[in-house]
């Protein structure tokens, strides 16, 4: 627990480190809601560190999208984030140290959220690296653990914003549980949507154009009449 607990620390401590932040009084509020629908790999085989890219024996991916997310958006890059997913734990993976077992999985997280969408943008603004932590619940009926796991959920991700507002989203979350073998990794991929705050101009929150008025006299670009 506490292995994933750090491998997951000193990733977001470089993302933080590694960041040129690009600085501005303006608030920028880059949408106000999000949905997403995902792909979804659930890793459970009880050594998600030293096996953590072991997709051939580890990986129990879906073959159809099974996580929905739902995202809204406050100020300075805070947001708040619920999700739910379905998983399959396959028979022919390694389910906490044994081969054989199949399960469904189901599981519901709350997070909360921030983006560094700021520290790239005006310049990068097709990539919004971001960090969740929360809590979740996840209930397998028939693994070899405990059915019944609430988490403690420490994540990290990349949105790619290709076409306006639509993007395509990564996402790894770390799932600490409290008993033996309730630990484990969540891997997503799918489209996310955004919709934009329509009290927003020219891209920043609360942001007027202001003109330069002083009595009758207007200001005047150079050369003009």
């Amino acid at each position: 627990m506490l292995k994933i607990l750090g491998t997951l620390t000193i990733f977001f401590c470089s993302t933080v480190l590694f960041a040129q932040p690009w600085k501005t009084v303006k608030i920028f509020k880059p949408y106000k809601w999000m949905i997403g629908v995902n792909w979804s790999a659930i890793d459970d085989n009880g050594h998600p560190i030293e096996r953590i890219f072991d997709l051939g024996s580890s990986w129990n991916i879906a073959p159809f999208p099974s996580k929905i997310l739902v995202d809204r958006y406050f100020r300075y890059g805070w947001s708040a984030e619920i999700s739910a997913t379905y998983g399959i734990l396959k028979s022919n993976r390694i389910i906490n140290d044994t081969i054989g077992i199949r399960s469904d999985l189901y599981n519901i997280d709350i997070s909360g959220k921030y983006s560094f969408y700021n520290a790239y943008a005006p310049r990068h603004r097709w990539i919004d690296p971001y960090f969740t932590f929360g809590g979740g619940y996840t209930y397998r009926p028939s693994a070899n653990t405990t059915q019944h796991a609430p988490t403690v959920n420490l994540g990290f991700g990349l949105n790619f914003w290709i076409i306006n507002n639509l993007g395509i989203q990564l996402h790894s979350t770390g799932k600490i549980g409290f008993t033996k073998h309730a630990s484990y990794f969540e891997h997503s991929a799918g489209i996310v949507y955004r919709t934009t705050d329509k009290t927003r101009t020219n891209g920043y929150f609360g942001v007027r154009k202001n003109k330069w008025v002083h009595g009758k006299n207007k200001f005047k670009q150079k050369g003009g009449h």
